[in-house]
Order: structure tokens, then sequence, then C-alpha cells
């Protein structure tokens, strides 16, 4: 699960050590500048198609690097929650899919971003 918090002009999208280990990856930090959009998804939605670097456990974890119709995703998500999908351009991964920490609201967080942008 990940925290998505906007600092000045940044998106901060800091996971934890366990999921930076299991999605070969570490935490995003990006201009807004190259934020296009941020939206609410299911993960059954993102039809995720080949992991191409990561751990997929089916329903219980999905992180790493994987394949979509519309190209490639970078996904931390855990479980069957709603996750948070935020465009880019100008970035390794043209989206990025997570699962926020308890507490953080994917759609207002959703919201947040877009005014922002």
């Amino acid at each position: 699960m990940a925290s998505v918090t906007i600092e000045g002009d940044e998106l901060l999208i800091a996971m934890s050590l366990l999921d930076e280990v299991l999605s070969f990856h570490g935490s995003f930090r990006m201009p807004l500048t190259h934020v296009t959009n941020a939206h609410v998804s299911s993960a059954g939605d993102l039809e995720l198609r080949w992991r191409l670097l990561g751990t997929g456990a089916g329903s219980l974890k999905t992180a790493g690097i994987f394949t979509t119709p519309q190209g490639i995703v970078f996904c931390d998500l855990a479980g069957k929650q709603e996750c948070l999908v935020i465009e880019t351009r100008g970035e390794r991964f043209p989206r990025i899919a997570v699962t926020l920490d308890a507490g953080q609201d994917p759609k207002a967080t959703a919201l947040e971003i877009c005014r922002r942008i």
C-alpha cells in the first residue's frame, strides 16, 4: 500500500519497504506538471495481462510492472480495494496504480490531484 501526497509542486508516492522489495521499485517523486490525470479504479478494470517484473499473488498482492491493453502500468495493489490511478507524461511509467494506506480516501486524493494539475 502507498501514501500519496502533494508537496509543493511535486507528487510523492511513498511505498512501504516491503512493497518496494516486492515490486522491485522504490517510491516515486514527480513534478505535478508530469501528471495528466488521476482517477479511481478497481483492480479488475486495469485489465492486467503480463507481469514484466514484480509479484502477482492474485487478490492478495499485485506489485510491479505489468502490461495492459492500454500499455505499461506500475502497480502496488492490495486485495480488491479501489485503487488510485495516476496518468503521467515524461515519466518512466505512463500509469501508476496504487492501493492507498488506511485512512487515505482514493476519491478525495484523485480530486485533489486533478484540482492541483
